[in-house]
């Protein structure tokens, strides 16, 4: 288990700490386990909510105005005991009308919160409670009776928040909060497990190509585990399970879609997407969404999806004022009315096409040369990157194998329109495909080959060498690397020694391009025992030393595509 922690025992208390130092203006500390709003809110409805740690930013984090007045933490993924939810409720229950304890319906939190209302009661407290329970996954399981109350708990703090800072009274606050209860309905799934720090082990094992449809908030297990499928058919698997328990027809809606925890903002956005689009396919308007943390399980590598349907009372609760830690407001549809952005404008590649509009010998070699360069690229993807792993940002050969595929479906095209513009016109293509670093750097060598075939009359091995040394040269302009800094110009300065002693000795073609293959060859394996001086690899200094630079080796697999395909 590796984790950013000290002791295992006080992760609770340092969390805790944390989030109160972080936010001082808005919570403060009433205990090592309960938080509470900094400005103490007079004569008005007051909100408990909590349960075990490990869900962060619920529940401390949606303390606040508009919100939940205090937050009761157990230690990871268990429930607080009975007398700390009632010194939360005490901390707040004083000047106000009433508290309402929003639970979430997991056996110990509903026991311990509800037996520390009745001692509230006892004590002369006004309070009451709602049992959230909006996991659609299971009707009943070995680790709760009911449904599980998770991520759509959120809404029900936001609401019943919106409706106390009004100043009803609290069956008011509570009608709102069941209201909320009754009207969402959200599932989660996870494709790597969570480990509580004081077990040291995840709750669960899967394997790299499974998942685990229907999990909870607490590291458990789901309701099924299946083959690894692409996140659509997640996507669809979950919105059938939730748009079948409740009708939303006629209805807008506001969308949360909740990382587990460790599910990163850019493939949330590619389930937001699909779910956008089958709410749409289903005649469902989105009115707002919320997209990000909000009730996590450690780091999960998971997600879950709520939908909750609405009405004109449920929006301007939404949409009313609140400042807590971690409440991030939802966006809002844009109305029919409001102008669209305008479309961005992408400058299109065009290719020139001789006059006749006839393959003519020297482009067919060129183009055989572009497709063997994105055969062997494609061969060796997986190899380049995990060369590129250790020292680099781990997507050299996918982006490579890529931009070059690209190229290859412009092929007819391309050999229609001649040398120069053939070599230009894919080299363009690699810069706005491959992206990244190699990206502009492969395109420079192919566009200055397509240049020098230009001035020099035609495309020879004579030129084929000065076109490559001009893109040697651009390419130090370009990142101000120099033969021996680990990089791409190591293969490349060897190879292009090879060919001009070639020309020089007028050399046969295929023979000279398969000495400079083996020169490209032996100048990638003499980058191993280098210290990288430019790109990524350079932040790792003695570091990159004993691996091989996977710029050097793509170009060296490139320049043995072209022997192969001229020999071919």
């Amino acid at each position: 288990m590796k984790k950013f922690i000290n002791d295992p025992a006080d992760v609770e208390r340092q969390v805790v700490d944390g989030y109160v130092k972080a936010y001082p203006s808005l919570i403060a500390k009433a205990a090592d386990d309960i938080v509470v709003r900094a400005h103490a809110k007079r004569n008005k409805v007051a909100l408990v909510s909590g349960g075990g740690m490990g869900h962060e930013p619920a529940h401390l984090g949606f303390v606040g105005s508009g919100m939940l007045d205090a937050a009761v933490g157990g230690a990871v993924f268990t429930s607080p005991a009975v007398d700390r939810v009632a010194a939360g409720i005490g901390a707040v229950a004083p000047g106000n009308k009433g508290v309402l304890l929003i639970i979430k319906n997991y056996t110990g939190d509903a026991v311990n919160f509800k037996m520390a209302e009745q001692a509230a009661r006892e004590d002369g407290f006004n309070v009451d409670h709602v049992i959230v329970d909006d996991d659609v996954a299971v009707q009943d399981s070995t680790f709760t009776v009911g449904r599980r109350g998770v991520a759509g708990t959120v809404f029900v703090h936001k609401c019943a928040g919106a409706a106390a800072e009004t100043g009803v009274d609290l069956p008011e606050v509570k009608r709102v909060a069941e209201k909320v209860i009754a009207n969402v309905r959200t599932m989660g799934v996870a494709i790597e497990p969570c480990t509580v720090p004081a077990a040291g082990k995840p709750g669960f094992e899967l394997a790299d190509d499974e998942m685990e449809m229907g999990v909870g908030i607490h590291g458990e297990p789901g309701v099924r585990r299946a083959a690894m499928e692409p996140v659509d058919a997640m996507v669809d698997e979950m919105l059938e399970k939730i748009l079948g328990d409740i009708d939303y027809s006629g209805h807008e809606v506001a969308v949360m879609v909740n990382s587990s925890g460790a599910t990163p903002p850019y493939e949330l956005a590619i389930v937001n997407n699909r779910v956008h689009d089958l709410l749409t396919s289903h005649g469902i308007p989105v009115w707002r969404t919320y997209m990000g943390p909000y009730m996590t399980s450690l780091e999960m590598r998971g997600f879950s999806i709520s939908i909750l349907r609405l009405d004109d009372e449920l929006k301007e609760l939404l949409a009313a004022p609140a400042q807590a830690p971690a409440w991030v407001e939802g966006s809002v549809v844009r109305e029919a009315t409001d102008a669209a952005p305008a479309a961005a404008k992408v400058r299109e590649q065009k290719v020139e096409v001789t006059d006749g509009g006839v393959a003519d010998e020297a482009t067919g070699l060129v183009c055989r040369v572009l497709s063997e360069v994105a055969d062997v690229l494609s061969t060796h993807k997986d190899e380049l990157t995990e060369l590129d792993m250790p020292i680099g940002d781990s997507d050299h050969g996918i982006n490579m194998a890529r931009g070059f595929e690209a190229v290859r479906e412009q092929l007819p095209v391309l050999e229609k329109s001649g040398v120069p513009a053939a070599l230009r016109t894919a080299g363009m293509t690699v810069v706005s495909k491959v992206g990244g670093s190699s990206g502009p750097l492969y395109g420079t060598i192919l566009r200055k080959l397509g240049i020098t075939a230009k001035k020099m009359g035609g495309l020879t091995l004579d030129s084929f060498t000065v076109g490559l040394n001009a893109g040697f040269k651009g390419i130090q302009e370009l990142a101000g690397a120099k033969e021996g800094d680990k990089t791409m110009l190591d293969a490349m300065a060897p190879a292009i020694r090879s060919l001009e002693r070639s020309v020089e000795e007028h050399q046969d073609i295929a023979e000279a391009l398969d000495a400079a293959a083996a020169a490209a060859a032996e100048g990638a394996e003499a980058t191993v025992p280098l210290i990288a001086r430019k790109g990524r690899a350079s932040y790792l200094g003695e570091r990159s030393v004993s691996h091989k630079d996977p710029g050097a080796a793509s170009f060296a697999y490139c320049m043995a595509a072209i022997a192969q395909a001229y020999k071919n």
